[in-house]
């Protein structure tokens, strides 16, 4: 299976070779932080709403329920390749792709770069997995997560 194929730091690089879950705020927890004191400081501090509303700068109320399911996200992300993660990493379909082929990476594939990653929402998104999985390939795994490192630590 793949998740046994990947050991250590690894396997917290996502199946589409955009994350390094080590490097991600989700992962972290510092998200869920954030989102846990920005909610405390804005029940505080009730004219937000008044300015919000006034200035028409969003929907407040939507505002605080995203803010309030955020908040309450009580385990960091566990990523796409430990089966954890939140429902969007999840319902991955690089994710789903690559498990049902039995592969750790969609460059592996034989149709990579297949039509999903080239048509379709998001277009700009599937253009960056792309990108990361041809540096994955020409570099190897190890060179490519230490330049990761090297650019976000």
């Amino acid at each position: 299976m793949v998740e046994e194929r990947l050991k250590g730091e690894h396997q917290y690089v996502s199946y589409c070779g955009r994350y390094y879950c080590a490097l991600c705020p989700y992962h972290r927890g510092t998200i869920v932080s954030a989102a846990k004191g920005l909610l405390t400081f804005v029940e505080k501090v009730g004219s937000l709403r008044i300015m919000a509303n006034a200035y028409e700068i969003c929907d407040f109320d939507e505002f605080v329920k995203e803010l309030t399911w955020l908040a309450s996200q009580n385990e960091p992300c566990k990523g796409c390749r430990l089966g954890g993660g939140w429902s969007w990493w999840r319902d991955c379909p690089s994710r789903t792709c690559c498990i049902q082929k039995d592969i750790d990476f969609c460059y592996q594939c034989n149709d990579f770069p297949c039509e999903s990653l080239q048509k379709g929402p998001l277009l700009e998104s599937r253009k960056l997995t792309i990108e990361a999985n041809n540096q994955i390939r020409k570099e190897g795994i190890k060179k490519w997560l230490q330049a990761l490192k090297e650019k976000y630590e």
